[in-house]
């Protein structure tokens, strides 16, 4: 591709994203998109869908908000909040993340590969497991300033 893709309907789109919107994914990737984010390693549309699909089967009130973007090379990079609740306890989720998305030469996003921080933005917010990792995470952060 030798101009830069316009990323504005992805972005709109990213912004706007709710359960019904989820199918209009196939008007923005690719028939075989590859995604990937910590928990997902996928391949075309439909398995793409069903990944973006599940985030509302827990979830209410999903929100990603673009904080900043940037064209680099052949990649975009959208740097994003996510905000979510959850919908048996309304606990709030909300954390920071990047994704590299590159485009095939339709224009059409090819590669979406999401980068966050997985045990902060989803494993310490569960009962057990996030009391034991926080615990160490601030175990770990006084270990290291008594050096």
């Amino acid at each position: 591709m030798t101009s830069v893709p316009p990323i504005d309907p992805f972005q709109r789109y990213l912004e706007s994203l709710t359960a019904e919107t989820v199918p209009q994914m196939a008007d923005l990737v690719a028939n075989d998109v590859r995604f990937i984010d910590p928990f997902h390693d996928v391949s075309g549309t439909a398995s793409m869908q069903r990944v973006f699909a599940a985030i509302f089967v827990s979830l209410k009130n999903v929100r990603f908000t673009v904080i900043d973007r940037a064209w680099s090379g052949n990649a975009w990079y959208l740097r994003w909040r996510f905000e979510a609740e959850r919908r048996n306890s309304g606990q709030i989720f909300a954390f920071d993340g990047m994704s590299e998305l590159y485009f095939d030469a339709e224009g059409r996003v090819r590669l979406y590969r999401d980068h966050w921080d997985a045990a902060t933005g989803f494993y310490e917010k569960l009962p057990v497991l996030g009391l034991v990792l926080r615990w160490l995470r601030r175990k770990v952060a006084s270990t290291a300033s008594l050096r």
